[in-house]
């Protein structure tokens, strides 16, 4: 078993039952369990991941994870944190809906020019029955922005019948949590499952995350849309490997390759860098130093999750509902910080 906790004074743990391999080796699977390397196996600079370390320790992280070619390099666990802690990851619960989502529309119950009239017809004002999944996901979708939403118990209610129009479906890009709470119930009416059980059957369970490494938030019956997720680290991970694998675990297709693809890249030009509910350094602006094919599932606090393509390697930060204001950081440094590392021959 990986050690409950990592020494603040090493650079990275390895598990005890992993063995060091070869990067001659094939990518690996966490199947039945993550497997451990040396950075150097995996061309990795361990000084580099020193630097890592630090930096998380230093922003008050409670979790921090490196994984190369499918591989644990690096990982950490600060203060009371252990592999099995889980925390709540605000807005990169996005990115999990996205795909429950793209599941819906993939086994032909939705599709991304549906309307939310079409799944929903009693929604209120009559203009919001013309937006359409598309805009849901990409952030457009043109509903008024409730700041306090997260504090109504009937959030779905005010959403979906009292809250307004405050712009034409698809001509502004506003992050807006009250616009995407219609996409949880759009899916349920849809699919007939709630989209944490959908995820629950289609993707957590074949890849091998536990019941016990998640729970999801909800208000009047249903799992929010827009935050929620309480995850661990290792969990994460397996998600996020799932993604840089194009959506295959091993040799099975849990996600389809195409929506991996359309998910991860811009979704509109009001703003480049935002894909269906993820985000992406297209532009090469969004995290100066980062490859550009690099996307990533960002939550308040920096709960956060990167996944480097070209490099084949995750970084996850997480530091769950602490919001002291120490904990403020610019992500964009410890995503370079690793990528640095990964170049580093």
């Amino acid at each position: 078993m990986f050690a409950t906790r990592c020494s603040l004074a090493l650079a990275f743990c390895l598990a005890i039952s992993g063995s060091t391999v070869s990067a001659a080796e094939p990518p690996a699977w966490p199947v039945p369990d993550w497997q451990t390397a040396t950075p150097e196996s995996q061309q990795m600079s361990a000084a580099g991941l020193e630097k890592v370390r630090d930096w998380l320790k230093a922003a008050g992280s409670k979790t921090g994870m490196v994984v190369r070619h499918g591989r644990i390099v690096g990982e950490w666990y600060f203060d009371d944190a252990t592999p099995q802690s889980r925390y709540l990851v605000y807005s990169t619960s996005k990115s999990f809906a996205s795909t429950a989502a793209g599941l819906a529309i993939y086994d032909g119950k939705l599709t991304l020019e549906t309307t939310v009239g079409e799944v929903l017809p009693d929604v209120m004002p009559v203009e919001k029955r013309q937006v359409t999944v598309r805009q849901l996901l990409s952030m457009t979708s043109g509903v008024y922005k409730e700041a306090k939403i997260h504090d109504m118990n009937d959030l779905f209610t005010y959403a979906l019948y009292k809250a307004p129009m405050a712009d034409k479906p698809g001509e502004k890009w506003d992050y807006n949590n009250t616009g995407l709470a219609i996409l949880s119930p759009v899916i349920k009416k849809a699919t007939g499952q709630p989209l944490d059980q959908l995820l629950n059957t289609k993707v957590f369970q074949p890849i091998g995350i536990g019941a016990d490494d998640w729970s999801w938030e909800q208000r009047e019956g249903l799992p929010l849309s827009y935050s929620g997720l309480h995850i661990t680290a290792r969990s994460l991970a397996r998600f996020g490997l799932l993604f840089l694998r194009e959506g295959k675990w091993q040799d099975r297709s849990v996600v389809p390759s195409e929506w991996v693809s359309m998910a991860t890249a811009p979704s509109q030009k009001l703003n480049q860098e935002y894909g269906f509910l993820w985000w992406n350094n297209t532009t090469g602006k969004k995290w100066p130093g980062v490859p550009s094919d690099a996307y990533a599932a960002l939550g308040r606090f920096d709960n956060n999750m990167l996944i480097v393509p070209s490099l084949d390697m995750i970084v996850i930060r997480q530091i769950g509902e602490d919001s002291d204001p120490k904990r403020k950081i610019k992500i964009g440094e410890l995503f370079k910080l690793a990528c640095d590392a990964a170049s580093a021959k």
